[in-house]
C-alpha cells in the first residue's frame, strides 16, 4: 500500500484506514513488538469508527503486519524472514545465514500405514509403512512452523534412534542412509488455524495461515519424504524471483 501524508489520510474506509496504521508501522511511529493503543484511542486519532477500526486490524493481521496472542491484543509483527520458493537447501541454512535462531521440538513420531495419498507420493505398496514426524518449529523463540513429514519407514529403518528436535533430517538421511536430497516440487496456498494449530502456535483460532505441501526425491527421483508445514505469516513470507530471458526448468506448481 501507498501511503499519503498522515493529515490527508483519515479516510473513513477501513482500507485507508488500514494504510495509514501501514505507514506508521513502516516510518516507525510503530515498532515491531509494540502493542497498539486502545481502539479508542485510535479510532479517535483516526477519525473513525470502531468498527472500521476493527476490520483495519483484522485485514493487517491477516497480511502479518500485526500479531494477536490471547488476552494480549494486537503489537506490531516482527519483520519476517523471507524465502525464495525456488531454494532448495534446508531451512536452517538459511536461517543460520542470517543469524536467526531456529530450533525444534518433536510433537511425535509414530510408524503407521499411511492415507492413500501420502502412499502414492512415497510410491509406496499396499503393505508399505511409513514413519509420521511433527515437529514445531521456533524463530527466535516464537512457535512458527507446524511441519509434519512421512518418509518411507523401509528407506529410514529405525529412525526413532535419532534426536530429531537437535539433528536435521537431511543430514541424518545422508550420513546414516545414504539418501541424499536432489530435487522436489512443492505448493504454497492459505489455510486457518484448527484448535490444535492454534494452542501449539500461540495465536487465535481461524487466523490465517501459509499452508506449504511438497515431495523431495533423492538423485535418482525416488521420493524420499511427503511434507505439509503450517506457517505463521506474521514470521515467515516467501517470494519467487523470476529474471526474463534465462531458461529456466523449474515449474512452480
Amino acid at each position: 500500500m501507498v501511503m499519503k501524508k498522515d493529515e490527508t489520510s483519515r479516510r473513513a474506509s477501513w482500507s485507508g484506514i488500514a494504510e495509514q496504521l501501514e505507514y506508521w508501522i513502516e516510518s516507525g511511529r510503530l515498532q515491531a513488538g509494540q502493542r497498539l493503543p486502545s481502539e479508542e484511542s485510535l479510532a479517535k486519532e483516526l477519525g473513525c469508527h470502531r468498527d472500521t477500526l476493527r476490520t483495519a486490524i483484522r485485514c493487517l493481521a491477516g497480511e502479518g503486519k500485526l500479531t494477536r496472542r490471547k488476552g494480549s491484543g494486537f503489537t506490531v509483527a516482527m519483520p519476517r524472514f523471507r524465502r525464495n520458493l525456488y531454494d532448495f537447501e534446508p531451512l536452517w541454512y538459511f536461517l543460520q545465514q542470517n543469524r536467526r535462531q531456529f530450533t525444534s521440538r518433536v510433537i511425535s513420531m509414530e510408524r503407521l500405514k499411511p492415507v492413500p495419498r501420502v502412499a502414492r507420493l512415497l510410491k509406496l505398496n499396499e503393505a508399505g509403512e511409513a514413519y509420521r514426524l511433527c515437529r514445531l518449529r521456533f524463530l527466535d523463540g516464537t512457535p512458527a512452523i507446524l511441519e509434519t513429514t512421512y518418509l518411507s519407514a523401509l528407506r529410514v529403518r529405525d529412525l526413532e534412534r535419532f534426536d530429531l528436535a537437535k539433528n536435521s533430517l537431511f543430514e541424518i538421511m545422508a550420513t546414516e542412509y545414504g539418501i541424499y536430497a536432489d530435487s522436489g516440487n512443492q505448493t504454497l496456498s492459505i489455510t486457518y488455524a484448527d484448535e490444535m494449530e492454534a494452542e501449539l502456535l500461540q495465536i487465535p483460532v481461524l487466523q490465517p495461515l501459509l499452508l506449504l505441501r511438497g515431495v523431495t526425491r533423492d538423485d535418482y527421483g525416488i521420493p524420499i519424504e511427503s511434507f505439509s508445514a503450517v506457517i505463521r505469516n506474521d514470521q515467515f513470507g516467501f517470494e519467487g524471483i523470476l529474471r526474463a530471458g534465462e531458461p529456466d526448468s523449474r515449474e512452480l506448481v
